[in-house]
C-alpha cells in the first residue's frame, strides 16, 4: 500500500453513471481515484496503482464482486488493499456476501454522499490501524 497522504481508491462498477458519480464524489473529497468499468482490468490496475482501498460493485456481468474479491485476495500477493463490496443488495445479503468472499466490509449504494465518504474514511483508517498492530 502507498504511504502517501492522499489515499488512492480503485472504484469498480459496470454502470457508467454510478462509476462517474461516485468517482466525482470521492475526488471532490480529495481522494485519488482510478476506475474500472470491466472486471477484466481490475488485477492489472491493482498491480499498477497499488490502491489503498478497492470499492467493488457486487452485481457485474460475467462475474460477481464476491468471486472477484476471492480471486484478488488469493492472487494478489503483497497487496493488502482492503476490498469493500459496493452494492444495493439488502443488508442481510451483504453481510453474507462479505463473509463468503473475504471482503473487508460493504457500503450500500443508496447511502447519502457524506455517509459514503465517512464509510470510505473509516475503512481506510481501519486498514491503517490493522497494519500498525
Amino acid at each position: 500500500m502507498r504511504t502517501q497522504q492522499t489515499p488512492t481508491i480503485l472504484l469498480v462498477d459496470d454502470e457508467p453513471f454510478i462509476l462517474d458519480a461516485t468517482a466525482r464524489l470521492l475526488r471532490s473529497a480529495g481522494f485519488n481515484v482510478h476506475t474500472c468499468e470491466q472486471w477484466t482490468g481490475v488485477a492489472a490496475t491493482v498491480h499498477r496503482e497499488d490502491p489503498d482501498l478497492i470499492l467493488m460493485d457486487y452485481n457485474m456481468p460475467s462475474i460477481k464482486g464476491d468471486d472477484l474479491c476471492r480471486i484478488l485476495k488469493r492472487n494478489m500477493s503483497g497487496n493488502n488493499s482492503p476490498i469493500i463490496i459496493f452494492s444495493s443488495e439488502p443488508e442481510a445479503d451483504l453481510l453474507d456476501i462479505v463473509r463468503r468472499s473475504g471482503a473487508d466490509g460493504y457500503i450500500r449504494k443508496n447511502v447519502a454522499g457524506h455517509v459514503l465518504l465517512q464509510r470510505v474514511r473509516d475503512a481506510l483508517e481501519s486498514s491503517r490501524s490493522g497494519l500498525a498492530s
